[in-house]
C-alpha cells in the first residue's frame, strides 16, 4: 500500500464528519471543531456519540500521527487534565494500530478511527470493532525501521545488550560487526524506534525498553536477502552438515569473498537439532568455487547475495563464520513447524524466557 500524505486535523474531523454510516451501530451525532472554553483543558473538538438509544459527549484529542511516543504522551496529558469529574475523552488517529488500543485500554480511554475501527469505553459501556484494514498509511522517512539496512540498527541493540550514549556510538558499533548505514539513517532509525517506544533517548543515553517487541517487529519485517546465483558443492573432506571439518580453515575454499553459513544452518550453534545433509551459505563471490560444483552429490548450497545484513554480527569460530542469533531466528521462525520450534530456542538465546 502506497503511503498517503499526512491529514491535518481539520481534515481529519471532515472525514469523520462525512462517513457517519461508517461505524453502525454506533451513530456520529455531531462534531464541533471549536472547543468549549473554561475546561483548564483545551480539547480540539466535541464529538457526541449514540449507542443503544443511549446519547455520549466526548472530548475529542485528534492526532495526525499514530505514533506510539506521540499517543502516549497525548493520553498523559489527558489523564492529568485538570477538567471536571466524570467527563468522556476520544482519542481520533487516522488508523487505530494493535499497540495504539494497547495504550487505550492502559488508560481507559476511547477511540476511534477513519476506517471504521473504534474501542468505546465509558461506564456501563464497551464497544468495540477493530477488524478493518487502514486506508490511511503514514508516509515516513525511512520506508520501513525495521528491514533491510535499518534493520541493523534493532539488530545492535538485541546483540549488544546495553545502553549508547550517543548517535555516534551506535553508528560506530554498527560498523564493528560489519554494517554500513549512515549516520543520518541511523539518526533518522533511532527517531522512529522512539517513536515506537522501543527504545528511549535521555541524558543518561540511548537504551532498548522492550527487547521482546524489537524482534517480534524485525520477524514480521524479515524479508530474505536477494539470491542471484546458487550453486551446489561437494566440498571434499565434508560428510554431510555434521561434519563441518573440511569447512574449517576455510579461506582456502572460499577465499576472498565474504561469506557466512546461513541462519537456518547456523541453528546448530544455538539450539539443539539433528543435523541436515546440506549446509547453505551466503557469499558474496561464487566464480572460484565452481569446480566444487556437483549437482547431484553436494553438501554445501552456496547462495550469491549482495545483501549486507545476513552477514552482520558474525560469529567466528574455528575458521567458520556463523550467522548472528538474530538472522539465525529470523529465517527459522519463517520455516515450517520443526524449525519454528528450533527458533524458541534461538529466541531464549537473544531475549530470554518469554514472561
Amino acid at each position: 500500500m502506497t503511503p498517503s500524505l499526512m491529514l491535518t486535523e481539520k481534515e481529519i474531523l471532515a472525514k469523520l464528519e462525512s462517513q457517519k454510516n461508517l461505524y453502525a451501530p454506533i451513530q456520529i451525532i455531531s462534531v464541533e471543531g471549536q472547543p468549549p472554553a473554561g475546561l483548564g483543558y483545551r480539547p480540539d473538538a466535541k464529538i457526541t456519540l449514540a449507542l443503544q438509544n443511549r446519547s455520549i459527549a466526548f472530548f475529542a484529542e485528534v492526532k495526525t500521527r499514530t505514533a506510539p511516543k506521540i499517543i502516549a504522551e497525548s493520553l498523559w496529558c489527558i489523564k492529568n487534565a485538570a477538567v471536571p469529574a466524570g467527563q468522556n475523552f476520544l482519542l481520533l488517529v487516522p488508523y487505530l494500530s494493535k499497540t495504539i488500543v494497547e495504550l487505550l485500554n492502559r488508560e481507559k480511554v476511547s477511540g476511534i478511527d477513519l476506517n471504521g475501527n473504534y474501542l468505546i469505553q465509558v461506564p456501563d459501556m464497551l464497544a468495540v470493532r477493530l477488524d478493518q484494514k487502514n486506508r490511511f498509511p503514514e508516509s515516513q522517512p525511512i520506508r520501513n525501521i525495521f528491514a533491510g539496512g535499518s534493520s541493523l540498527v534493532g539488530r545492535l541493540f538485541l546483540a549488544a545488550g546495553r545502553r549508547f550514549n550517543s548517535v555516534n556510538e551506535v553508528f560506530s558499533g554498527i560498523q564493528k560487526l560489519g554494517g554500513s548505514l549512515s549516520l543520518s539513517a541511523v539518526s533518522k532509525v533511532l527517531k522512529g524506534l522512539e517513536e515506537e517506544l522501543i527504545i528511549e533517548k535521555g541524558p543518561a543515553g540511548i537504551a532498548l525498553l522492550q527487547p521482546e517487541k524489537l524482534l517480534q517487529k524485525l520477524g514480521e519485517n524479515y524479508r530474505p536477502p536477494r539470491i542471484s546465483v546458487s550453486v551446489k558443492l561437494k566440498i571434499p573432506a565434508m560428510n554431510g552438515a555434521a561434519d563441518l571439518k573440511g569447512l574449517e580453515g576455510s579461506s582456502g575454499i572460499f577465499s576472498g569473498s565474504r561469506w557466512i553459513i546461513s541462519g537456518e544452518s547456523s541453528a546448530r550453534r544455538y539450539a539443539v537439532m539433528a543435523d541436515d545433509s546440506v549446509l547453505k551459505v551466503y557469499l558474496a563471490k561464487a566464480d572460484s568455487l565452481l569446480k566444487y560444483q556437483d549437482d547431484r552429490f553436494y553438501n554445501v548450497l552456496a547462495q550469491k547475495t549482495d545483501d549486507l545484513f545476513p552477514y552482520f554480527d558474525a560469529r567466528e569460530e574455528n575458521g567458520l563464520r556463523w550467522a548472528s542469533p538474530v538472522q539465525c531466528w529470523l529465517e527459522l521462525s519463517r520455516l515450517d513447524k520443526r524449525e519454528r520450534e528450533i527458533a524458541d530456542g534461538v529466541r531464549e538465546a537473544i531475549i530470554g524466557k518469554p514472561k
